[in-house]
């Protein structure tokens, strides 16, 4: 039998949720295979994620390598980005790097996109020939008309990673404060952050038109995936991954039609079988 405290605790639970969804608050979802609010659902769960099961330009997608069509037209990525203050924000579902000021730029097709904030998946969203690798880093960049450009980095077991140096105890701290999507925010201010690891000269790349990996799943996003896959460590990972629930990434999409091209600059390194 329920008793009448907690009762009310679910019946408050249930009309705040209501509130904040006819206020346009995000609908819920889940990284769930086979669950109702799961990937292979999302486009059910609202009509502004009607993209999510209806969209043709969806990502992630799996980037079959001598399919790939080179380009030594492309963009260089060329990018230079300022140490800022940040804040992490963990929102149930995934974690994001926010940044308190101008970070940088990249060019992409003759135009300037602001880099406007950084969030992880775990396993990757992309696979490469069908691999799939233990992490996925994505760079997203948004131009002045709100258009995305982002820099998927996949990372392999290895060595650490001078980069998450930075952030080990903020991690460990967003990890005692776990919340689940729906409730509030985790949010750890970190402070200064050095991001010149990140504008390491970019070299090889595959480029597609895509879609963001969680919804609303918008599309025409310009997606560069690096050919160079990074290293880092099992503890770094396990804190990444700490304050997460589960698995946060989503299923390969279909290609439909579209075309991979791929950045292979002189004295570049990719870091599998091509």
């Amino acid at each position: 039998m329920v008793s009448s405290r907690a009762l009310i605790g679910l019946l408050v639970a249930a009309s705040s949720l209501a509130v904040a969804l006819s206020d346009g608050g995000a609908t819920l979802f889940s990284y769930r295979a086979g669950s109702p609010d799961g990937p292979e659902n999302w486009g059910k769960l609202s009509p502004a994620y009607k993209a999510c099961g209806q969209g043709k330009q969806q990502s992630p997608i799996d980037i079959v390598t001598k399919q790939a069509v080179p380009n030594a037209h492309l963009d260089s990525l060329n990018r230079t980005y300022s140490a800022v203050s940040a804040t992490l924000i963990n929102d149930g579902h995934d974690i994001t790097l926010e940044f308190g000021g101008k970070v940088g730029t990249i060019t992409v097709n003759g135009k300037v996109y602001n880099f406007d904030k950084m969030h992880w998946h775990s396993p990757s969203d992309h696979t490469i020939n069908g691999q799939r690798f233990p992490l996925e880093l994505h760079l997203v960049h948004k131009s002045a008309d709100g258009a995305l450009a982002v820099i998927g980095i996949l990372y392999q077991l290895g060595t650490p990673d001078s980069f998450y140096y930075q952030l080990k105890r903020q991690f460990v701290e967003m990890a005692n404060d776990q919340c689940h999507f729906g409730e509030e925010e985790s949010h750890v201010e970190v402070g200064l952050i050095h991001l010149r690891s990140m504008q390491k000269r970019t070299g090889s790349y595959f480029r597609y038109t895509g879609s963001l990996t969680v919804p609303p799943c918008t599309e025409n996003v310009v997606w560069s995936v690096l050919g160079k896959v990074r290293q880092i460590s099992k503890e770094q990972l396990e804190l990444l991954k700490a304050p997460l629930p589960g698995n946060d990434n989503r299923p390969t999409q279909p290609l439909n039609g579209r075309k991979v091209q791929f950045y292979n600059p002189p004295n570049s390194t990719i870091s599998f079988q091509m």
